[in-house]
């Protein structure tokens, strides 16, 4: 039995130093990462020049274009050892203008609106009729085409702000945005107009995406005060009618992905994807969406390249265009991926703003998040409360058919709906800590999954 003690001890003092040396130079790599990370300001001026130089950038319109240069520059300035275009064919949506008045005692009254993507355009005076207001699409079925026929149909629930997750809060409300133009339009609604997906109460319109095909109606939604505005005089004057113009237009148009490479030193054809999306709508400098998790992706790129990091498989930093419409740009990359066939070893996504981090959600067989949660213990310290199962990325997303593991980087989210999709997503609401932060923490998970091998790790 003593022998046998000898024997454990023994066996404890060769093995434990090398995996407390392990533990050590993680935690001194990480720490320098995010040294680097917050004393370097260089990704948040980047940000500042993406925002106020091409802001509006859906896929298709003049600042789509320009910020692929913005960026492509800044990639090759990084030292990024490829830097190319990936280009695909996709269709696009440009809205020029859109307008909502009521006519109260003879006065013409405007409100605050935006169109939802990708509407129909309206005959130049606008399309004048009654609204109906519902709180449901089960509402309009009820209601049907009877008393919906000629009419825009007025989608005024709010969102839930009981709850904590505010995620789950947008998931519950958004439903009358995306589906409610064309249900609307199937029973007879000349047009429709959604109360934005905001938990606040201000003066932006929320726009986003609706489902729409063929022969679209105009389609805008109406900031919360001028929801409630338009509610109350509704229930005075149930009679009341409308003036909506939208002026927009779908074309077909050649666009890109944004990739750049830093290459590996042991495993070089094997792809850690970062990835952030540069498109951004039309009314909107898309600060937090998704400008932020753009240049979060490049810091990665960057903090391996300057701290020396000798990344063993290569890092690859694509900045996906059209995440916002109709999500050609990640589909295009999974074709490009076959084509060409590509190793992608891991893929995460930075679009959840520049908050403070939170969490990691891994998308990946069991087997595979039990070892990536190990690296919580490492990311701790630095406000990543854990490593969990969850979705990833609409961008990555398509990946999941090629059986690649998908993460997403996720923050402190309470304050993501105030600005998501509107006028009020600006540069300045950009904490610069915050926005580092989370570089620090993207940069240094990265640095795990490529030191640890997924399929072997012990």
């Amino acid at each position: 039995m003593k022998n046998i003690i000898i024997v454990l001890v023994l066996f404890s003092f060769i093995f434990l130093p090398s995996r407390g040396a392990a533990q050590d130079e993680n935690q001194t790599v990480i720490q320098s990462i995010f040294d680097n990370a917050l004393s370097t300001d260089i990704a948040y001026k980047q940000l500042e020049k993406l925002c106020k130089e091409a802001p509006g950038r859906l896929i298709g319109t003049p600042n789509s274009f320009k910020s692929v240069g913005l960026m492509k520059e800044y990639l090759t300035n990084l030292g990024a050892d490829t830097v190319f275009l990936q280009s695909f064919t996709s269709p696009a949506w440009i809205c020029h203008s859109a307008f909502l008045t009521m006519t109260i005692d003879g006065k013409e009254i405007p409100l605050q609106v935006d169109a939802l993507g990708p509407c129909g355009s309206t005959p130049l005076p606008g399309i004048h009729a009654e609204i109906i207001e519902v709180m449901s699409l089960d509402e309009v079925r009820e209601l049907g085409k009877e008393k919906i026929e000629g009419k825009i149909v007025f989608f005024n629930r709010p969102m839930n702000t009981t709850y904590f997750n505010v995620f789950k809060a947008y998931s519950e409300a958004v439903d009358q945005r995306y589906w409610g133009p064309s249900l609307a339009q199937e029973y007879g609604a000349v047009g429709s107009i959604t109360r934005s997906a905001n938990p606040n109460m201000d003066d932006f319109p929320h726009t986003g995406s609706c489902r729409m095909e063929g022969n679209k109606i105009p389609a805008i939604a109406i900031s919360t005060n001028d929801a409630e505005k338009l509610s109350k005089v509704l229930k005075s004057n149930p009679q009341l009618k409308v003036n909506i113009q939208v002026d927009a237009e779908d074309i077909t148009t050649q666009s890109y992905n944004l990739i750049a490479d830093l290459k590996g030193s042991e495993k070089p054809n094997e792809y850690i994807i970062v990835a952030g999306h540069l498109d951004a709508w039309h009314n909107t400098e898309g600060a937090h969406d998704d400008g932020v998790g753009c240049l979060q992706s490049t810091e990665v790129l960057r903090l391996f390249k300057q701290l020396g990091l000798n990344n063993k498989r290569s890092i690859r930093v694509i900045l996906y265009m059209d995440e916002e419409l109709y999500q050609s740009g990640g589909n295009a990359y999974v074709v490009y991926s076959k084509e060409q066939q590509v190793m992608n070893y891991f893929a995460i996504e930075s679009d959840a703003g520049g908050f403070s981090p939170r969490f990691f959600s891994v998308d990946a067989p069991d087997i595979v998040l039990e070892k990536i949660k190990k690296y919580e213990s490492f990311l701790k310290p630095y406000g990543i409360e854990e490593i969990t199962a969850g979705g990833s990325g609409v961008d990555i997303g398509p990946m999941k058919e090629l059986g690649v593991p998908l993460s997403g980087y996720r923050t402190d989210w309470q304050r993501y709906f105030d600005m998501h999709h509107s006028a009020n997503d600006t540069f300045d609401q950009v904490n610069f800590r915050e926005m580092q932060l989370g570089s620090g923490a993207m940069a240094s998970f990265v640095y795990l999954i490529d030191k640890y091998d997924l399929a072997n790790q012990n």
